[in-house]
């Protein structure tokens, strides 16, 4: 069998050519282990080097065969055009099938979600899948209608080619459906590079002329090309490597909740009208979903802080109590004459000794530095009475519990060195902001911890974990000393009660006032001869 007689379209290469048979009655058919087909799609042929040959040919001809031959070329021409215009229609109709098979998937995944973070990461995946809407990298900013800021909140996709070649190798090898359904089984997620890039980015809606913030007022998706004139004022640097970017709002209920942002800008294919519209379909497909996860979230706010408002009320109904017995001058009064008595008692003592041997042999200078020592413990005795007693004046901030940590072990670090205890932190990897006093706050940590070094007297070990809770940052802070028997470990936050020789017994009800005034609350475990875990929960930042 001769190669050329084979057909030359690269689809058909194993097909003889009609022609060739045409011209050759007596071609063999038969191939090496089965009779070979004819490829007789005359549309296939007009692009054909040896069809051109051969109409060619037949213009030399008498008038009517050139006729019949140019015809033939002219409909083999249009044939060739219907043929392309219908692979193109049959294209686009495979591409709208995979949008709206992922699209089914991504709303019935919406629907199952009980997280906004999971509803958005299950968009963002929809939008960058490589099975239907192929964007490179996208993000989903939102408003926040109590501050009047457009906030981003997720990111999906590479910073850089590189890591977009070990990312998409990653997960081309993973079904769509199933990298859905990881989304709605995770409980907490790492923030890729994209996401970290864009966690602080905010603009306010009152900055009407940014096209991002005007694209939110009136509802209509745009195609942003950063680099022209038109938008070379404003800063899109948190968004890296974009020449081009697609914004589709989400609206739902006729209320813009924010946008959808999309881009290439790693393999930089255009972003068409199509495109765009195609986002446009998807976003508002997921509008109702993501609304309706938008309301859950702030229902679950409320009911999380009547939650917590109830524990509040509950863990500090027998301080309440107290408080109000302890307003009873006369009862303050007694606690504090009886805590004084015994310093008053020492002073005297060493004053009239002093007097006696003052100028003379028997005068001990030790005498005087326990009266300083005395009328020191009555320094930090009134001192903490009125801590405790004075209406709280807290300097709120917006910190880092893990930075105040820190500065607290900062502060001890010789202490703990010199008691001959190690310390192990294990805070958590995201930032834990709180709204707190920052000086008070150090208080209760210097207290506590203080409290772990005189109960590890032959040394030991400090460990300090920090994590989120649902709506609470939590400390931990555990010893592993002598422990705190069940009698003394319900009395603790009782005013003047304490275990130590030299205690004022002060110190912890002073640390459950600071933490209750907060809005917070401290619980202690403890096991006799292990050691004790303060546990301290402050209100997160929502």
């Amino acid at each position: 069998m001769n190669s050329e007689n084979l057909c030359n379209h690269p689809d058909f290469k194993d097909k003889l050519c009609w022609i060739s048979v045409f011209t050759h009655p007596g071609l063999d058919i038969q191939g090496k282990n089965r009779a070979l087909s004819i490829q007789d799609e005359i549309a296939f042929c007009y692009e054909c080097e040896h069809f051109k040959n051969m109409t060619q040919r037949g213009f030399g001809r008498r008038e009517a065969d050139k006729t019949i031959a140019m015809t033939m070329v002219k409909l083999m021409e249009q044939l060739a055009i219907k043929q392309q215009n219908l692979q193109q229609t049959a294209d686009r109709l495979q591409e709208s099938l995979e949008q709206i098979s992922l699209l089914n998937n991504i709303t019935d995944t919406l629907a199952r979600s009980d997280r906004l973070e999971k509803s958005l990461r299950i968009i963002l995946t929809g939008v960058t899948s490589g099975d239907a809407y192929r964007f490179n990298r996208a993000g989903i900013f939102l408003v926040n209608d109590k501050t009047g800021m457009l906030e981003a909140k997720c990111a999906i996709g590479p910073q850089n080619a590189e890591e977009a070649a070990r990312i998409w190798s990653e997960i081309s090898r993973i079904p769509i459906d199933r990298l859905l359904e990881e989304i709605l089984i995770e409980d907490e997620f790492v923030p890729c590079s994209m996401e970290a890039a864009i966690s602080d980015v905010k603009m306010s809606l009152k900055d009407e002329n940014h096209p991002l913030i005007q694209a939110t007022k009136t509802a209509r998706e745009i195609i942003i090309n950063i680099k022209s004139d038109m938008y070379s004022q404003y800063d899109f640097s948190w968004w890296p490597l974009a020449d081009q970017m697609a914004i589709v709002p989400l609206v739902s209920e006729g209320r813009t909740m924010g946008f959808i942002l999309a881009d290439n800008a790693i393999t930089g294919k255009e972003i068409t009208v199509d495109s765009v519209e195609s986002l446009k379909s998807l976003a508002n497909a997921c509008a109702p979903g993501l609304n309706n996860a938008i309301l859950q979230e702030k229902l679950r706010a409320q009911i999380q802080e009547l939650e917590r408002m109830n524990e509040l009320i509950k863990s500090n109904q027998a301080y309440l109590m107290q408080h109000e017995r302890l307003a009873d001058i006369g009862t303050l009064a007694s606690k504090t004459a009886h805590e004084f008595r015994i310093p008053l008692v020492a002073i005297g003592g060493y004053a009239r000794r002093i007097l006696k041997t003052i100028g003379t042999d028997k005068f001990d200078p030790k005498m005087v530095e326990i009266i300083i020592e005395e009328v020191d413990r009555l320094a930090d005795i009134t001192s903490e009475i009125l801590e405790y007693s004075r209406i709280s004046k807290l300097n709120i901030k917006e910190c880092d519990v893990n930075n105040i940590i820190q500065q607290s072990l900062n502060h001890l670090e010789g202490k703990l060195a010199a008691s001959g205890i190690k310390t192990e932190q294990n805070f958590s990897q995201k930032d834990l902001i709180i709204k707190v006093d920052p000086e008070k706050l150090k208080q209760v940590i210097l207290n506590v911890i203080d409290n772990a070094i005189d109960a590890m007297n032959e040394g030991g070990k400090l460990k300090i974990k920090t994590s989120r809770q649902k709506e609470y940052v939590v400390l931990e802070i555990s010893d592993t000393g002598e422990g705190i028997d069940k009698n003394d470990l319900d009395n603790l936050f009782n005013l003047f009660y304490t275990t130590k020789n030299r205690g004022t017994g002060l110190g912890l009800p002073v640390s459950k006032k600071i933490i209750d005034d907060h809005g917070g609350n401290i619980v202690i475990n403890s096991t006799p001869g292990k050691g004790s875990v303060f546990s301290i929960r402050l209100p997160a930042i929502q």
